[in-house]
């Protein structure tokens, strides 16, 4: 109860998210992640292992798959004809019945179908919501205080196109922890995920601004991009990648030269 209030402080100081915190908006994000440092570990931990668990599932999908289009192609091509025939029948059975409730044969039909679709590696493991969970409000916040508090112990590796861990004795890596954390918002509504990339983009933003501010003062060069920020930046376009997010949804957080300058260095 306590960390709830708390969120829902940082989440207050926050809004709207479209605008720059006022103040020392930088400040306001250190202290944020100090006071909610307790919670970091817990939720890199089960980012770290969710996302290893449905990298290894992803893997085992792409080898059955590959097994099906060689050894049973006619089977594959009629259980995906057979799947879009159902999804189609479901949704016009939905839109004509007022209750919106598929028959229990429909559904028995259903579940066979998609055993059926696993056993030949269709789907992806990563777009599936496997629990029904109660709202949680102050998730948005606590994950994207927790990208920006990690961001640090990252390096871009040019060679994977992807976020390293910056020391071999930092137990967390790149791609897990994004596969993690798209997993774990696919379970909630697709607003926590619009709500985790903006915050982001109002911190890249709030950064950028900063920057500028010193920069101005003390008569300086162009204002640039931290590396903490830069990382987040990359953090939030693999994020949209992995959870199919159209890129256009980023654009709307974060102007789309500073995507672009980033990806030229």
């Amino acid at each position: 109860k306590k960390q709830g209030v708390l969120l829902e402080q940082i989440r207050d100081g926050l809004f709207p998210e479209w605008r720059i915190p006022a103040n020392d908006s930088i400040g306001f994000y250190a202290s944020a992640t100090k006071k909610t440092e307790m919670l970091m570990m817990p939720v890199m931990t089960c980012l770290r292992r969710v996302g290893q668990a449905q990298l290894l599932r992803k893997m085992i999908h792409n080898e059955l798959q590959t097994c099906a289009r060689i050894d049973a192609s006619k089977l594959q091509h009629t259980l995906s004809t057979l799947n879009e025939a159902i999804m189609s029948n479901a949704m016009v059975s939905c839109r004509t019945t007022n209750d919106n409730v598929l028959s229990e044969k429909s559904i028995n039909g259903i579940q066979e179908v998609r055993d059926l679709i696993d056993t030949m590696g269709e789907g992806d493991p990563i777009s599936t919501a496997f629990l029904q969970i109660d709202p949680l409000e102050g998730l948005p916040v606590l994950l994207a205080l927790f990208v920006i508090s990690y961001m640090p112990k990252f390096k871009y590796d040019s060679d994977f196109g992807a976020l390293v861990r910056s020391n071999e004795g930092y137990p967390i890596d790149g791609w897990p922890v994004v596969v993690g954390m798209a997993t774990l918002l696919k379970q909630f509504h697709p607003s926590y995920t619009d709500s985790v990339l903006a915050y982001l983009g109002q911190y890249v933003r709030s950064s950028i601004y900063s920057s500028s501010s010193r920069k101005q003062s003390k008569k300086e060069d162009a204002p640039h991009l931290s590396e903490t920020a830069t990382h987040t930046l990359i953090f939030a376009c693999h994020l949209c990648s992995i959870s199919k997010v159209p890129r256009s949804v980023l654009y709307e957080k974060i102007p789309q030269y500073l995507i672009e300058i980033c990806a030229q260095h």
